[in-house]
């Protein structure tokens, strides 16, 4: 059963006239987190296309602790343990802005946050279709190239989790334990899926199919729309604060848009939509926390609950933590919560 978690404390509420015009985001998104801004530094690899070894350049965004929040300090988070080395993976049409909250919120940290092929700054495979088993291997290259201490914690969002899953899957051993943020727990056109999300789910395959065969400057025009933005934004969150309203849209307005090629994203959208972590949950073989939304359009309470339960029959130990409120969009709706959980989860096994 999910572990209950109490609620975030209320921001201004969100008025009518916020839905249909958002309001300035917050200058400083400490009124989210209650820490300060990080800065990361970025460093680019090259990682070989899965199918003809063209190599390719990939973003990596490099966070190092805070000082006064490091271990044992006096700025250091209560009870906090050895900070664990953490790889962050994004979701679809993301980058490593969208979990810059979260990696905000766990100051004590090291973090790596890799920005997918054809995504942000990454470029693009150049041979290969983007699915998740080669967006897989492009994160197995990314941390094999940073050579990092000691076995990282994986830490991903939506489309990400199911890529985070699928690169676990092969070895558990190589890492130390799985974090999955509003996991894809069932493919979104699976029968068993919500009304909700399959609806949403036709319409954006749909969508991003048309997009793929138009020529590129007019399916950029479509496919960056701010209409398309601001009504996948107003799907996807249930927040009632209306700075992280405000925060999510001006986050999804600039940097919604950052991908290599309609072409790309489509067959990004395709991955996204027919994968699952449900696909590899019984060869996830280490401890997992799952973190999802009680209101999730594209993931149920009992999707997420049978995820759980058969990632414990195969022999892993999963921890479902299920926040009232929230869709789809936890690392902009509620960042400290999620921070508070990881943070708890590996102070408990020492990590």
């Amino acid at each position: 059963m999910p572990v209950p978690t109490p609620p975030a404390a209320p921001g201004p509420p969100v008025r009518l006239r916020d839905l249909l015009r958002p309001p300035a985001a917050p200058a400083d998104p400490r009124v989210l987190t209650g820490h300060a801004a990080r800065t990361p530094r970025r460093r680019t690899l090259a990682v070989p296309d899965p199918v003809s070894g063209t190599p390719s350049s990939v973003a990596v965004w490099e966070y190092a602790p805070v000082p006064e929040a490091a271990p044992g300090s006096r700025g250091a988070p209560e009870g906090d343990a050895a900070a664990a080395p953490l790889v962050f993976v994004h979701g679809f049409r993301g980058d490593h802005h969208g979990l810059a909250l979260l990696a905000d919120a766990l100051p004590e940290h090291p973090i790596r946050s890799i920005e997918l092929p054809g995504f942000g700054a990454s470029e693009p495979f150049p041979h290969a279709e983007h699915t998740v088993a080669h967006h897989a291997d492009a994160v197995a290259a990314v941390v094999a190239a940073l050579g990092l201490p000691a076995a990282p914690v994986l830490v991903a969002h939506s489309y990400g989790t199911t890529v985070a899953a699928e690169l676990v899957a092969r070895d558990p051993s190589r890492w130390g334990r799985l974090v999955l943020l509003n996991p894809i727990a069932e493919p979104a056109l699976q029968a068993s899926a919500s009304v909700t999300s399959r609806v949403l789910a036709a319409v954006a395959e749909g969508y991003y199919e048309v997009a793929a065969r138009l020529p590129e400057r007019p399916a950029r025009l479509l496919l960056g729309a701010p209409p398309v933005v601001w009504v996948t934004t107003l799907a996807m969150t249930r927040t009632r604060d209306r700075d992280v309203l405000a925060y999510t849209h001006d986050h999804h307005r600039r940097h919604f848009s950052g991908f290599a090629s309609a072409r790309m994203l489509s067959e990004a959208y395709r991955a996204s939509s027919t994968g699952s972590v449900a696909d590899v949950a019984a060869r996830l073989t280490l401890p997992v926390l799952l973190v999802a939304g009680r209101d999730d359009p594209l993931g149920s309470v009992p999707a997420q609950e049978a995820l759980a339960a058969a990632i414990d029959a195969g022999g892993g130990t999963a921890e479902l933590h299920v926040l009232d409120g929230v869709g789809h969009l936890l690392h902009y709706e509620r960042p400290a919560a999620c921070a508070a959980l990881i943070r708890d989860w590996l102070r408990r096994a020492g990590r």
